[in-house]
């Protein structure tokens, strides 16, 4: 009896006991689940997983794993460094985020010391021979400076404080890169943070890949997209949020969705297949809907943000019925503040540099300077800028490294120079016949100095043009250039007509000159210059003293030699050599001329015999130029003044050529206008700039023109001053402008208060832009 009564009792207590195991078991494993967030790349978009780790975050949902491609590696890197989401937007809505996307460099670190005078030209090829003499192009798109030293800074002490190891970090972390020479993926789990975010993100063509254990890596969206299966390997979690922001995620042909669009075709060619289906049944999907946004709009910050954070909400109620953990705030917070702590102090005892012989690395030091026993962190941010804007380097790279036996940071650079030959083209095309082929040379040598060789050629109907030119640069305390240089120029001002409003009274005019120039360039900060400049100036006019012309006409013909001597101070920067909309630019001059005026004249002349005659004067010429707003409205403005003691040439035609000209439109810089040439003059406008995208904007423009006194015309042809301050003349444009990859795509229709040409409607491809007459 007490053994049958004793079973049923062994029975249920072994089954409470196995009851309890069971429930001790689950609730362990729902408590330890460990969560992978993996981020798939998509440009811009990738934004968007910002506003999911907002959401994860916000609702207690625990992020034990992250991974990332491409932008996702970014975004992963960022957070998994310590960085919080709510710190991770605001960095993407600063303008040094947008600037870094660009491959622009911020305006505070932008030096214009070592830049030559801009030019039409709109592509750059860097050209250069092996040792068995084959060519190789060696170019990318945009201009990676900014984002290198941005992500080696914002990443150094996070890489320090968990000693190169990404399991280490905040939250580990993997980040997949591509190896195109194997075609492989490459997963990055140790070394510089800053290295394995920069590598998934090079995108073929448009930044220069880097290299990482001596393998070149690209973009990790090559060969994995959405590295779902890299999770699983690395981490073997329990659950796997997948979050995509990429357009390819087709496993079959996508009927009816397939119109050809040739930047994102090239895209999709680009990118992997982003496989949802990898996920399983206990994972996550979330594809935040970012509309028509494109893997171009860094400037949607806000929409992207609130994609990611909408996606990850909608199903926040799945997410925590498949994740049972919880971490609070005040845990995450701490966390994030114990990973913080203890990072070192950004100071550098050395510069190495790797890639260049000593003599090379002697002449990179002196662009960093230092005040105390180290370098600070805007000491070797200056430097490298400086650096970085001498356009003769194939590849400059940057890395800081914890250097534990010194206790101090070391700055790291890996350079390249193979003294290629970089090859520009540009011109433009317009409704008018001023269209023009630019073609530029620049060969480049660098010892303990550079030696810079450059060449170009102008050639159309309206203009014709070509420059030598050789800069020794020596990068001393004081920094300073020598630059002997030839030009050449010839514009044709012909009495053309383009379309619609085009009807013009234009007198024929053809002006050459030819300028032998010695320049001595200085420096203190490399954001301005100061240049004296010594030459031999010849300049030829050809032109009508009528309006109407005969085809038995000859040409008046005046020469004038002269040697002169100047001083130039520019400081500043604009964004574009074009349409400009922010920044700001200086530029002042002061000029001596001496020389003498030979005149020939022709059929059309009131004298009738060769004359000559000795001219010396003083010119002062000031231009500034700045633009206000960071949102889509913009406010700028434009002032010159020049103040001259010219004197008159022989006769009023030739005495305008030689003057001074006011032309603050790319048109105007094609006409010839009386109204707008004076000795001494003031002007200015004001422009309003509206920006309907990054690249598509409408302006309006309005200039006054004000002569002390303006140059007149007697019976005689003869050159006089008329009233003071009379002659005012009005100048007004509005123009939508595009700014493509071949410079900007305008429609523009001009007013002038000149009776010889009142309107006019340009349309044009390319930059408007010529070299400085010799007189200028």
């Amino acid at each position: 009896m007490q053994q049958a009564y004793s079973s049923p009792c062994i029975k249920t207590w072994l089954m409470g006991i196995l009851s309890v195991l069971l429930l001790y078991f689950c609730t362990t494993s729902v408590s330890a689940q460990r969560v992978a967030v993996v981020f798939s790349g998509g440009g811009a978009k990738g934004i968007a997983h910002v506003g999911v780790l907002k959401a994860l975050e916000e609702n207690n949902i625990p992020v034990d794993y992250v991974l990332g491609t491409s932008m996702g590696g970014v975004v992963g890197g960022l957070y998994a460094a310590g960085y919080s989401p709510s710190e991770i937007e605001y960095l993407f809505n600063t303008k040094e985020f947008q600037d870094w996307a660009r491959g622009r460099t911020e305006d505070t670190y932008t030096y214009n010391y070592a830049s030559p005078d801009i030019s039409p030209s709109f592509l750059h090829f860097n050209l250069s021979l092996d040792s068995t003499f084959q060519m190789h192009l060696n170019s990318s798109l945009a201009n990676g400076a900014s984002l290198n030293f941005a992500f080696a800074q914002l990443l150094a002490q996070p890489s320090a404080k968990a000693k190169y190891s990404f399991d280490k970090l905040m939250v580990p972390f993997r980040s997949i890169a591509s190896d195109i020479y194997t075609q492989q993926q490459v997963v990055l789990s140790k070394g510089q943070l800053s290295d394995a975010v920069r590598a998934t993100m090079t995108v073929p063509l448009v930044f220069r890949p880097i290299r990482v254990e001596r393998r070149l890596l690209y973009d990790g969206g090559l060969y994995n997209n959405f590295p779902v299966d890299v999770a699983r390997s690395e981490f073997k979690p329990d659950v796997v949020i997948g979050v995509n922001v990429s357009p390819k995620t087709y496993n079959e042909y996508p009927y009816g969705k397939d119109d050809f669009d040739l930047p994102q075709t090239l895209y999709y060619a680009m990118l992997s297949n982003s496989d949802s289906t990898a996920l399983g049944k206990q994972d996550i999907y979330l594809q935040p809907n970012t509309g028509n946004l494109t893997a171009l709009d860094f400037n949607e910050v806000k929409t992207l943000f609130d994609a990611g954070y909408n996606a990850a909400q909608e199903k926040m109620e799945e997410i925590k019925r498949k994740i049972g953990r919880r971490v609070t705030p005040e845990q995450m917070s701490a966390k994030r503040e114990e990973f913080r702590k203890g990072f070192s102090a950004l100071s550098f005892q050395e510069i190495t540099v790797s890639g260049l012989d000593e003599a090379q690395s002697a002449y990179v030091h002196k662009f960093f300077r230092k005040e105390g026993d180290v370098y600070t962190m805007e000491e070797i941010k200056k430097g490298y800028f400086r650096l970085s804007a001498v356009e003769s380097f194939r590849s400059i790279y940057p890395s800081i490294v914890y250097n534990t036996s010194k206790n101090a940071y070391e700055f790291k650079l890996d350079m390249e120079h193979d003294e290629a030959l970089q090859l520009s083209v540009g011109g433009v095309l317009a409704s008018r016949p001023i269209d023009n082929i630019y073609a530029g040379f620049d060969y480049s040598l660098l010892r303990k100095k550079l030696y810079t060789f450059s060449s170009s050629f102008n050639t159309g109907r309206f203009y014709q043009a070509a420059k030598a030119r050789i800069r020794i640069d020596v990068p001393a305390r004081f920094p300073y250039y020598l630059e002997p240089s030839f030009m050449y120029n010839n514009w044709s001002y012909l009495s053309t007509k383009g379309f619609l409003l085009d009807r013009d009274k234009l007198p024929f005019i053809e002006q050459s000159d030819r300028n032998f120039n010695l320049s001595l360039g200085f420096t203190n900060t490399y954001k301005g210059k100061l240049v004296l400049n010594a030459g031999f100036i010849q300049t030829i006019d050809r032109y009508s003293n009528r309006l109407e012309i005969l085809s038995t006409d000859t040409l008046d013909k005046t020469n004038f030699n002269a040697l002169s001597t100047g001083i130039t101070f520019k400081r500043g920067h604009l964004n574009r050599k074009q349409f400009a909309s922010s920044g700001s630019m200086l530029t002042a001059s002061a000029d001596f001329i001496h020389g003498r005026e030979t005149l020939r004249p022709g059929s059309t002349s009131a004298i009738t015999s060769k004359q000559q005659s000795n001219r010396e004067w003083f010119k002062i010429k000031a231009t500034y130029e700045q633009y206000f707003g960071e949102q889509k409205h913009r406010i700028g403005y434009m002032l010159e003044g020049v103040a001259s003691n010219q004197p008159f040439f022989m006769n009023y035609r030739s005495t305008l050529t030689s003057a001074a000209a006011f032309t603050p439109l790319p048109d105007s810089k094609t006409l010839f206008l009386d109204r707008y040439r004076s000795h001494q003059y003031l002007a200015g406008g004001i422009k309003y700039i509206y920006l309907f995208s990054q690249r598509l904007e409408g302006r309006l423009e309005g200039y006054a023109f004000q002569p002390y006194k303006p140059i007149l015309q007697n019976r005689e042809q003869q050159a006089y001053y008329g009233d003071l301050f009379r002659g005012t003349s009005f100048i007004g444009s509005t123009s939508m402008v595009y700014h493509s990859i071949i410079g900007p795509v305008a429609l523009s229709l001009n007013y002038y208060g000149d009776t010889a040409k009142e309107w006019g409607l340009l349309f044009h491809i390319g930059y408007i832009i010529f070299q400085d007459r010799a007189l200028d």
